[in-house]
């Protein structure tokens, strides 16, 4: 009996939509685990992030794929103008105002006087930003490694409905792929039948 179990799961094993389905989750898990990964190696929820705009041209352009890395406190934060001789740290970090996008410029001041805020302004614009970042708004600093357009890509993506049809494309794909070869089986056994000898 348990000879025939094994067969029988051995058996499915073999097909190839069940091979398929393994490599999709083998695949899902891996892109989970490395993201996770990413994650905790940098300290922020945010290690990769595409650049959504060209206010930090020529640094940093729409569609550039950046890392960024997490900060502890915003006093890790190197603030000054970007014409200084040592530039303030492009940043990255959550707009006080709504709605809350992720924001990278670079912090080119501070202001002390009831707490700590960073000024902020992105390098292709003419004056600072209207707001100021609280320390709890820091998602981190941007660690110099860029991959060019790759951020396209996940600008692609971003609306949720784009996300869904895609899933939803790659689903019907899948299914798709399955069930020509299982029909094709079906016409040949059906052909290999009928034929006369």
């Amino acid at each position: 009996m348990e000879r025939v179990k094994r067969a029988k799961l051995a058996e499915l094993f073999r097909k190839d939509y069940v091979q398929t389905v393994i490599m999709v989750i083998i695949a899902i898990v891996l892109v989970i685990v490395f993201w996770f990964g990413l994650r905790a190696a940098f300290r922020t929820e945010h290690p990769l992030l595409a650049v959504a705009s060209g206010s930090m041209e020529p640094v940093l352009y729409k569609g550039d794929l950046i890392l960024v890395q997490g900060v502890q406190n915003a006093l890790e934060i190197h603030v000054a103008p970007k014409d200084a001789n040592s530039p303030g740290d492009i940043i990255v970090f959550h707009k006080p105002t709504y709605p809350p996008d992720l924001i990278v410029h670079r912090a080119v001041g501070n202001d002390t006087d009831t707490s700590y805020y960073l000024i902020t302004q992105g390098d292709a614009n003419p004056g600072p930003d209207g707001w100021k970042v609280r320390e709890s708004d820091i998602v981190g600093k941007y660690t110099g490694v860029k991959v060019p357009l790759l951020g396209h890509i996940a600008l692609f993506f971003e609306p949720l409905q784009v996300k869904v049809a895609f899933i939803l494309l790659w689903i019907i794909l899948l299914i798709i792929l399955e069930l020509v070869p299982l029909s094709r089986e079906k016409v040949e056994e059906s052909q290999t039948e009928t034929k006369p000898l």
